[in-house]
């Protein structure tokens, strides 16, 4: 008996370390957190809702105000919000060249700027093998999200960091975004991640934020890391084999660690143009498969996700690259068929562009979403090729996407404006027997998960 009190006293000792150190929301039950410890694990979507305020200038996370900022970055230790113990790290983001007018640094409020020609690029993504195919921009490894945390000193449990793009352009918010979901995917709280609404330049031009002509230099002091979250949000990726069972409405899965069809149903969102969506434009391939015509390799054929529909990005944001109001948010779902209870799948070419639209539903409307990271360029170039062109799948391998139960307005690029086999990103011999029928689609997710948990010393998932 004085042994097993013993053992008793010893395991409540460890499970008080563990939930002192372990800040897991309210939504975790005492059950999941002693079943899980590291990390805390989030089962679905709607776990991860973060719904704006009416009014933006109410919000402290999620998507904030220039005013909002300014109050902040003023004066930080009087205005900063209760949950933050930490630091105010911006980063301006630009797909090209900084234009020189930053926010203006302050005591304990550090200004950061990236841009297309820096190392710190690679952050936005990378190619990695999901168990079936190398797909270009997915989310990185956990070791160079934490190598991106230590070159700038930040700490994602302790400090509130904002997203701001520099000068107002498509391409600065949909990088903007991109971090905001790769961030988010890595077990950082919603409440310690921000996106300005607008562009810092034409804020500080505006006088609604105070500018300056340089940044804080980088340090690594006081950085923190993604295992030491304790989160594991990787929920928030959706894999092939996860659309593929949303697609059918599978509920019983056979592919190995896929997500089931969700109960509540699917909303498929199509980011991209209507000309990608309905098959008569032409998507640019992969960039690691080539074809014999490098400077134009095309993806096999083009069309959609089978009952997607067609929402643009700039459906949801205004002529200076700010999100709509809230209720017009909401109109534009709802009059293209969004009912609640819905999991939105988000997907474009290559997940940039559906990142400002899977922002606006999961962290401004609040709706269960989740990001095909893979998109269409790994989507459209699962094809067959009847006349043996092209090297491609399998005609009976199950991941064959140019079929009618999952894809429509299926148009082959070959033969459509000048196009020929020469022009297709080419598989080679990448598909091999083993590769036709894999079992899953899962490999990234379950690297990012041994990461995590502190498992696995890179990350894994890179080119296959």
């Amino acid at each position: 008996m004085l042994n097993l009190n013993i053992r008793k006293l010893g395991i409540l000792s460890i499970l008080i370390s563990v939930f002192a150190s372990c800040d897991a929301p309210e939504y975790i039950t005492p059950y999941q957190k002693l079943a899980l410890v590291q990390p805390v694990q989030v089962f679905e979507t709607s776990q991860l809702l973060s719904a704006s305020n009416d009014d933006y200038n109410s919000n402290t996370y999620g998507l904030i105000t220039a005013s909002t900022l300014e109050s902040w970055r003023s004066n930080w230790a009087a205005n900063r919000p209760s949950a933050i113990s930490g630091r105010l790290i911006i980063f301006q983001i630009s797909g090209g060249a900084l234009s020189g007018s930053y926010i203006r640094p302050e005591t304990n409020v550090k200004v950061y700027g990236i841009s297309a020609s820096s190392t710190d690029y690679t952050f936005f993504g990378q190619t990695r093998f999901n168990g079936l195919i190398d797909t270009e921009t997915i989310v990185p490894e956990g070791k160079n999200i934490d190598a991106f945390l230590k070159r700038f000193g930040v700490n994602p449990a302790t400090d509130l960091i904002v997203l701001a793009q520099d000068i107002p352009s498509d391409g600065n918010l949909m990088m903007t975004l991109r971090s905001w979901y790769t961030l988010y995917y890595w077990g950082a709280e919603r409440t310690h991640l921000a996106v300005l609404n607008g562009a810092a330049s034409a804020k500080i031009a505006a006088s609604q934020l105070t500018g300056g002509s340089s940044y804080t230099v980088p340090t690594t002091s006081g950085a923190g890391a993604v295992g030491n979250l304790y989160r594991d949000h990787t929920i928030l990726q959706a894999t092939l084999a996860d659309v593929f069972n949303a697609v059918q409405g599978i509920t019983d899965p056979t592919f190995t660690n896929s997500t089931p069809a969700p109960v509540g149903g699917s909303f498929i969102m199509d980011a991209r143009s209507s000309t990608e969506y309905d098959g008569t434009g032409s998507t640019v391939g992969p960039s690691n498969l080539t074809c014999a015509d490098t400077p134009s390799c095309y993806t096999p054929f083009e069309g959609h996700v089978k009952g997607a529909k067609s929402l643009p990005f700039a459906n949801f944001i205004n002529a200076n690259k700010e999100f709509l109001p809230k209720s017009d948010l909401q109109n534009l779902l709802s009059t293209n068929g969004y009912t609640e209870g819905q999991t939105i799948i988000a997907y474009c070419r290559t997940n940039v562009r559906s990142s400002i639209t899977g922002f606006a539903t999961l962290a401004i409307l609040g709706y269960p979403t989740r990001f095909y990271d893979g998109s269409w360029v790994e989507w459209g170039s699962l094809a067959y090729d009847s006349n043996g062109a092209w090297s491609n799948i399998s005609a009976v391998s199950p991941w064959r996407t140019d079929r009618g139960t999952v894809s429509e307005s299926i148009t082959y690029n070959v033969g459509k404006g000048g196009i020929d086999a020469s022009n297709i990103s080419n598989l080679g011999t990448y598909f091999t027997p083993d590769r036709n029928f894999a079992k899953g689609t899962n490999d990234i997710i379950d690297q990012d998960k041994k990461y995590l948990s502190g498992s696995a010393s890179s990350g894994g998932g890179g080119g296959g």
